[in-house]
């Protein structure tokens, strides 16, 4: 895996975290440090530490019996829809293997290294389907309670999964050489989720495709808008804009679909902006990311392409708005 140095949907992400379709939310890839692997891995802290407020409105979530639950971190049962087939957290690399009870589905990964003032430029968690790498996500530096809301695009691409047959799926951090990272109190996940209700963000785009709903902080959003176009070779004609709600809460979601080529991106008009790094080999789902907005005067939001890389594929971006 890899990013022009070598390092890190439609489903999402997190306490930030926007698709590579065909298939999670949240925060961009930083380019990631070649420092050393740490030292070797302890069992996870008895408690994990939540992320500060990012303004938007949070609900309780109920346990059911069904969720999976380890360490203080819970992949619901059913999440805005979807529901899980198989989860996994530990902190040592994951291994398991996964009986698909439905193939359109979504894959939900996270990864945490406490302690760490910038975990996103130090190591990536990278999921992985019969060695082909499906996913990756930068790392957090706190953990998010509710990973199971960190939803992808739907992957149109044939993995090869069949109903029934079992398959292996594996999940490794590494640091920005591809090497396994460890770390004190690492964490990582990986779950996936039969996709819910899902919807072309444009209808020009059919084969982007995003949930119709999302759940983010226990809140549940619904797409509102979408809109899609061809990544250009004119720097200025390679953006795609909406215009944000007025002095409401709601979610971006946004990406590159179908590249063969490495993208930089900037999204624009959300608090502190941010920037991305798209890398076809980090897997069909990486190039999906989420943007949380919290209560804002109404304006312009966009992503954009940077630099000087070659184009190819779409660029999306769509707006969910406060369902409940």
């Amino acid at each position: 895996m890899g990013r022009d140095r070598r390092r890190v949907v439609i489903g999402m992400a997190a306490a930030a975290a926007c698709l590579a379709v065909g298939v999670a939310i949240v925060t961009g890839t930083p380019v990631l440090d070649r420092s050393e692997p740490a030292p070797s891995p302890v069992r996870p802290p008895a408690r994990v530490t939540a992320p500060t407020s990012d303004g938007m409105p949070t609900a309780s979530v109920q346990p059911t019996a069904n969720d999976y639950v380890m360490n203080g971190l819970r992949y619901q049962a059913r999440v805005a829809g979807a529901a899980l087939q198989v989860a996994k957290i530990d902190d040592r690399p994951l291994s398991f293997t996964w009986t698909p009870t439905g193939t359109k589905v979504d894959f939900r990964v996270f990864c945490t290294i406490p302690g760490t003032a910038w975990a996103s430029g130090v190591g990536a968690v990278v999921l992985r389907l019969r060695e082909k790498a499906i996913t990756t996500r930068a790392c957090d530096n706190v953990s998010d309670p509710l990973p199971g809301e960190r939803f992808g695009a739907v992957l149109n691409e044939n993995l090869g999964v069949r109903v029934g047959e079992p398959v292996q799926l594996a999940a490794t951090v590494v640091d920005g050489n591809g090497r396994e990272l460890t770390s004190p109190g690492l964490l990582l996940g990986a779950a996936v989720y039969t996709s819910g209700e899902t919807r072309a963000v444009d209808h020009r785009f059919n084969d982007i495709e995003l949930p119709v709903f999302a759940q983010f902080h226990g809140r549940i959003y619904r797409l509102a808008e979408g809109l899609a176009k061809q990544t250009s070779t004119d720097w200025f004609d390679a953006i795609v804009e909406l215009r944000g709600p007025a002095f409401e809460p709601y979610l971006v979601v946004c990406g590159v679909h179908g590249s063969a080529k490495a993208h930089s991106l900037e999204l624009a008009g959300t608090p502190g902006g941010q920037s991305y790094e798209f890398v076809p080999a980090d897997g069909p789902a990486s190039g999906l990311y989420l943007a949380p907005v919290h209560p804002q005067a109404a304006g312009p939001v966009f992503i954009r392409q940077v630099g000087l890389r070659v184009a190819s594929g779409e660029l999306f971006l769509a707006l969910y708005t406060r369902y409940e």
